[in-house]
Formats: structure tokens, C-alpha cells, sequence
């Protein structure tokens, strides 16, 4: 592994701008609950200061020349490492840094095959054509999305799951977006909202073709 010295420089500065208290709490907890609890506070401070508005560049060329560059990745290293040096175990960033090859790989599988299921939609899909929306509905009785349904554990249910029948108005399909504009015909349930937005028959929806599950009406 290469010099880590950029890494332990930023651990060290870390320990020394916590309290004691703060080194103690963030110790104790479980590796994975302190880093979670640490990403929208410090971890976001961290990201903001040391990584996008940093006037020396010297840990984001560290990273990158691990082939890390997502910020949230970086900030999570760190914050990993922290923990283990807090409780005087190896850092083990060679570990970390293939543990999160795998993720990354791993997502990437799951965005092609979104990739390849909603091409499908689209070319199967024409304006004018009726169809079903499935989506799943969360305890707050909000129709919502998995970010990769087909390897989620949702099964399809009927009396369970948000069906929504409509006639497609427009399509959409560029480098970021595949989706079409939906008027909606019927619901099979009521008072629930979809993506926290009230819905009611007439109106129009966007439907994501990477997040959504669409069948024809036969």
C-alpha cells in the first residue's frame, strides 16, 4: 500500500480538534453505528472542509491515487480508520480499500442491469399505450421506490402493493433520465400518496423506468 501519510496526518488532526468526550463516544460505539452516526455531522463538515474546499489538495490526491473518488467513500475511510485507531487496532485500509472495490463493483452490476430494464420499457413502450405502475407501499402508507427492485426483497403483491393504471403521454430518454409521463386512469388503493405527493385520477406522474415496475394492460 502507498504512503499513508496524508491518512494519518488527518487522523491525527481530527483527534486533536475533538474533546475527549467526543473521542470517548465515538470509541465506544460499534465501527459501523459510529460511522453512520458521524456522516451527516462530522462527516459532513469533513467533506465540506477537508475534501471540496480544501486549499491543499494533498488528501484527495491520496485518495485518488487508491482509486477512491467518491467524497462519501473518503470521508467514511477516514472516519473507519479513526475508529480502529481509537481502539488501538490496525487501520487495515487495505482491507477497506477492497471491501469497497466490492461495493463499488457490486452497484455497478445492479445500475447496469436498471440500465438494461429500462431500454427494455422504453423501446417496448409507446405514447398512447395503457400500463401498470407496481410500487411498493411503505408503513407511512407512501408509494415509494427501491433503488434496484429486481434485487430487492420485495415480492410482488396485488392486495399489497400500489398499482396504478395509465395511458403514457410522453417519454423521455437522454443520458440521465429514461422515464415517461403518465395520466392516470385508476388506483388500486386510496389516500396513498406516491413519492409523498397526493395523487388522484386525471393526473400526471412521471414514471422512473429504472426504479419502477411497468406492465402492459393485456
Amino acid at each position: 500500500m502507498k504512503n499513508n501519510v496524508p491518512l494519518l496526518n488527518v487522523l491525527d488532526n481530527i483527534e486533536k480538534s475533538w474533546t475527549k468526550e467526543q473521542l470517548k463516544s465515538f470509541a465506544e460505539k460499534p465501527d459501523s453505528i459510529a460511522i453512520n452516526d458521524a456522516y451527516f455531522g462530522y462527516g459532513l463538515y469533513f467533506r465540506n472542509t477537508e475534501l471540496r474546499n480544501s486549499n491543499d489538495s494533498t488528501l484527495i490526491k491520496y485518495f485518488y491515487s487508491l482509486g477512491v473518488y467518491n467524497e462519501d467513500y473518503m470521508s467514511g475511510i477516514v472516519l473507519g480508520c479513526l475508529h480502529s485507531k481509537l481502539n488501538n487496532k490496525p487501520i487495515n485500509l487495505e482491507k477497506r480499500i477492497s471491501k469497497l472495490r466490492d461495493i463499488i463493483s457490486k452497484q455497478e452490476n445492479l445500475d447496469k442491469k436498471n440500465t438494461i430494464r429500462a431500454l427494455k420499457y422504453y423501446n417496448k413502450f409507446n405514447i398512447g399505450d395503457t400500463v401498470i405502475v407496481r410500487m411498493p407501499i411503505s408503513r407511512n402508507n407512501n408509494a415509494t421506490q427501491y433503488s434496484n427492485p429486481e434485487d430487492s426483497k420485495w415480492v410482488h403483491n396485488d392486495s399489497l402493493d400500489l398499482l396504478i393504471k395509465g395511458i403514457i403521454k410522453s417519454k423521455v430518454k437522454d443520458s440521465i433520465d429514461m422515464s415517461f409521463k403518465l395520466k392516470v386512469l385508476s388506483m388500486n388503493r386510496e389516500n396513498v400518496k406516491v413519492l409523498m405527493r397526493s395523487v388522484k385520477v386525471g393526473d400526471i406522474i412521471k414514471s422512473d423506468f429504472s426504479f419502477d415496475i411497468i406492465t402492459a394492460v393485456r
